[in-house]
């Protein structure tokens, strides 16, 4: 892989996800998918981890990595508790700034950064390319099923 090819994962990966939120109002976006998210919240959770594999690089790049101990099921749980009640248009907005500060990540990335599996050894020989893909194109075909599912019930409160 090179970085063309994986914006270009990144990139499909997105026409995806923005084909399918592209199907929801404003409304649609605030019916639960689940027994505790909304399409909003899905959204949000998908914000939160593009913003931390960039995170991730530059803590890499520092040397801290001060939260990198902290289970993946406990920081979901801790992102949808701090974004759950944020509003939508807000939730849109910032999503999209940080897919923007994503695909800028990897355009600001050095080759090694990215594809050399012992540059950081903190990702035990993982290329961090991967990270990438697996908070942006594979994070949000992981997530499709959830975002186009039918609603359980409709969110009364717009939040």
């Amino acid at each position: 892989m090179d970085r063309s090819s994986l914006r270009a994962a990144i990139e499909a990966g997105r026409a995806r996800l923005d084909a399918a939120l592209a199907r929801y109002d404003d409304a649609a976006m605030l019916d639960r998918v689940d027994d505790e998210w909304t399409r909003k919240d899905v959204l949000a959770h998908l914000e939160a981890w593009e913003r931390r594999v960039v995170g991730l690089l530059n803590g890499l790049r520092s040397g801290d990595l001060s939260d990198d101990t902290i289970e993946t099921d406990e920081l979901n749980a801790r992102f949808h508790a701090r974004d759950r009640d944020r509003a939508l248009a807000e939730v849109r907005t910032s999503e999209a700034e940080a897919y923007r500060a994503l695909l800028a990540a990897i355009d600001d990335a050095s080759d090694e950064e990215l594809f050399d599996g012992s540059h950081f050894a903190w990702t035990d020989g993982d290329p961090l390319a991967g990270w990438f893909r697996g908070n942006g194109d594979e994070h949000y075909d992981e997530h499709l099923e959830q975002l186009t599912r039918p609603p359980r019930a409709a969110v009364s409160q717009a939040r």
